[in-house]
C-alpha cells in the first residue's frame, strides 16, 4: 500500500520539525540562564545539533525537512 503525504500532513510535519529544533535549541540556553548551568560553547553546539539531527530524522520521510523557522 503506497501513501502520499498531504499538505495537511507536510505542514503538521514542518510545524513539529520546527518546534523540536526550537525546543532544544532555546531549552539549552534557558538551562543555562535559569539553572545556571555551566554549558560551555561546546555543549551548546552539541546539544542544537542533536536537536536539528532528530528534528531532520523525524520529519524527512513525511515533508523533507526543510525546518524554515520563518
Amino acid at each position: 500500500m503506497s501513501q502520499t503525504s498531504t499538505l495537511k500532513g507536510q505542514c503538521i510535519a514542518e510545524f513539529l520539525g520546527t518546534g523540536l529544533l526550537i525546543f532544544f535549541g532555546v531549552g539549552c540556553v534557558a538551562a543555562l540562564k535559569v539553572a545556571g548551568a555551566s554549558f560551555g560553547q561546546w555543549e551548546i553546539s552539541i546539544i542544537w545539533g542533536l536537536g536539528v539531527a532528530m528534528a531532520i530524522y523525524l520529519t524527512a520521510g513525511v515533508s523533507g525537512a526543510h525546518l524554515n523557522q520563518r
